[in-house]
């Protein structure tokens, strides 16, 4: 456990694979979300789907290249698998039309190179619900005039 930070914080970190063959890339994406995630850096779908039976992701972030050697089928055996776990596509271009193809074939949603940190965030905590949205209380609760 991290000195200075509540249990109850660390509890509830959700898990990120981040699954690329380049290890430099990986590095920036966990690097872009270690301060609110747990995340974890793998190199292939073969010590991605060993680990998930070990510890299960909340989200896996595959790179293009991952499915594109293991087929669009990888999608499909992940959620079989671990059917609880979200899964973001990391596409090379935009006007391949691959992103579309990999949410057809169950992913939940994809990005594209260059990555901004930014949209990334975004689309990672609308996924994994990780920022509280804003409660209003009304004025009678708070008993003002």
């Amino acid at each position: 456990m991290q000195i200075g930070v509540k249990v109850a914080k660390v509890i509830e970190r959700k898990r990120v694979f981040v699954v690329d063959d380049n290890e430099s890339f990986r590095a920036t994406i966990e690097f872009m979300l270690h301060d609110e995630y747990e995340a974890h850096e793998l190199a292939s779908a073969t010590e991605t789907l060993a680990k998930s039976e070990q510890i299960r992701p909340d989200l896996l972030m595959l790179a293009e290249g991952v499915i594109r050697v293991n087929g669009l089928d990888l999608i499909q055996e992940f959620l079989a698998r671990v059917p609880e776990t979200k899964i973001i596509v990391i596409v090379d271009q935009i006007s391949s039309g691959f992103g579309q193809e990999c949410v057809a074939a169950g992913a939940h949603d994809f990005l594209a190179k260059p990555l901004r940190i930014e949209l990334l965030r975004d689309k990672v905590d609308a996924l994994l619900s990780a920022r509280k949205k804003a409660v209003t209380i009304p004025r009678t609760v708070l008993n003002m005039h």
